[in-house]
């Protein structure tokens, strides 16, 4: 890897080199005692040691230690303290040395036990080198690698989360965050979602010469299939829409008039129905569910609807209440903070962040208290059952169609692919 991180290098500046007329022409020789000129012999002479660095060189790869930094790694190679520190002033606008982490790869090239140049993955699709010039000192860049496009496709079971397995197998938390938004309106991921079930994904993704992933476009498919049965979304951008949104088979939106859990990644810690309270040691009725998040956990508005009460409010410490539509509100209590613009009267979008966990008003830990409320009384929101959101009819379900199809002939493509690489695996195992 990082020998092609040089190469890659010396011939960016190489072809810098030739574009530019750096090697010869009659101009060049007329104009020897101008500025751009000896601009122009600087750059060669840079370009040289570039190549020289990497004809005239032995290579060495290390690995950054625990608690290792940049100029350490260099010393402990071999480098001399001065040679460590002239290449990593050489690094100043190109990258920041304490951004290394433990495990970097790092390629080192010495010349007659002198340091000559340092060449590293910056992060996916970059790589830097730093090269010994002619004059003696170092000189830095940054390389961009060229980048391939696919449709990424994912279809695997759950390790030991699906956070982990879906990072693993190459997508990003943003995807990790549609497919939770996708399914947050049923699906409780913390108690529904278990190894072994399985997940697939459709997304699209450049990534670099390694297979890394530099960077994710669109998310085109999620499905999720827990002990509750199996669930497909399709992404789809309706017709008079400003954004895509999540629709199954049929047409008909994944979203729901009001979210079960308005927080991800929490815990449930109480439900609702009759419970000893933990701090006044009796036993009562519990009138919401509890979720325990770390301090700081966003919190979402379970729809869309109105501010009514924002503010302190007695043993459920800092509190908002939100009014929505047939008669339910929901109300959330023991934030921390207030998300900016919390006040009543304030119209909130379902999703939008309207506060942060805490541990205000009579509490134990940090955690959210959730109620949905339906005409002023409190009902279990795991229960909770409401009607969908917009379900697509007439034009805008024929273009939906389409465009499902094309996703499921993607999805055929890349499962079958997926089949004969694996089975091309196994063959070359096999084989003695």
């Amino acid at each position: 890897m990082a020998f092609g991180v040089m190469a890659a290098s010396l011939c960016l500046g190489l072809g810098l080199a030739w574009n530019t007329g750096l090697f010869g022409g009659g101009s060049a020789a007329e104009a020897a005692e101008t500025s751009a000129v000896r601009e122009a012999a600087a750059r060669r002479a840079e370009h040289l040691a570039f190549t020289e660095a990497y004809l005239d060189h032995t290579a060495r790869e290390m690995r950054v230690a625990n608690g290792e930094t940049l100029a350490g790694l260099l010393t402990r190679a071999g480098a001399s303290r001065s040679e460590a520190n002239a290449a990593l002033a050489s690094l100043n606008g190109v990258y920041d040395p304490r951004r290394i982490r433990p495990g970097q790869a790092v390629s080192l090239f010495f010349s007659d036990a002198q340091l000559t140049g340092v060449a590293f993955r910056s992060e996916p699709g970059a790589s830097v080198t730093a090269n010994r010039t002619t004059a003696g000192a170092f000189a830095a860049r940054e390389v961009l690698m060229p980048l391939t496009f696919e449709n990424a496709h994912i279809s695997a079971e759950v390790d030991t989360s699906l956070y982990a397995t879906a990072l693993t197998l190459g997508a990003t938390d943003r995807e990790i965050a549609a497919l939770a938004g996708a399914f947050s309106y049923d699906v409780d991921f913390q108690r529904d979602v278990q190894p072994g079930d399985h997940f697939e994904l459709i997304f699209e993704r450049y990534y670099d010469d390694e297979g890394n992933t530099v960077r994710t476009g669109d998310l085109l498919f999620v499905a999720l299939e827990t002990r509750r049965g199996p669930r497909n979304f399709y992404a789809f951008l309706a017709p008079g829409d400003s954004q895509q949104d999540w629709y199954d088979a049929d047409g008909k939106s994944a979203r729901r008039f009001l979210m079960r859990t308005p927080i991800n990644g929490a815990r449930l810690s109480s439900g609702f129905g009759m419970r000893r309270h933990p701090i006044l040691g009796y036993s009562r009725m519990h009138r919401g569910t509890d979720f325990a998040a770390p301090t700081g956990t966003p919190i979402l508005a379970a729809g869309d609807g109105t501010v009514v009460r924002a503010g302190p409010f007695g043993a459920f410490g800092n509190y908002v209440r939100v009014r929505h539509a047939n008669g339910y509100e929901t109300a959330y209590a023991h934030m921390s903070r207030f998300a900016r613009g919390m006040r009543a009267g304030a119209r909130v979008r379902q999703g939008q962040v309207i506060g942060y966990v805490g541990s205000t008003g009579r509490s134990t830990g940090p955690h959210l208290h959730y109620e949905v409320l339906r005409r002023g009384q409190q009902i279990n929101p795991i229960n909770l059952r409401v009607a969908n959101g917009r379900n697509l009819e007439g034009r805008a379900l024929e273009l939906f169609n389409i465009e499902r199809q094309r996703i499921d002939t993607l999805r055929r493509v890349r499962a079958t692919e997926a089949t004969e690489a694996s089975l091309q695996g196994a063959a070359a195992t096999a084989t003695p």
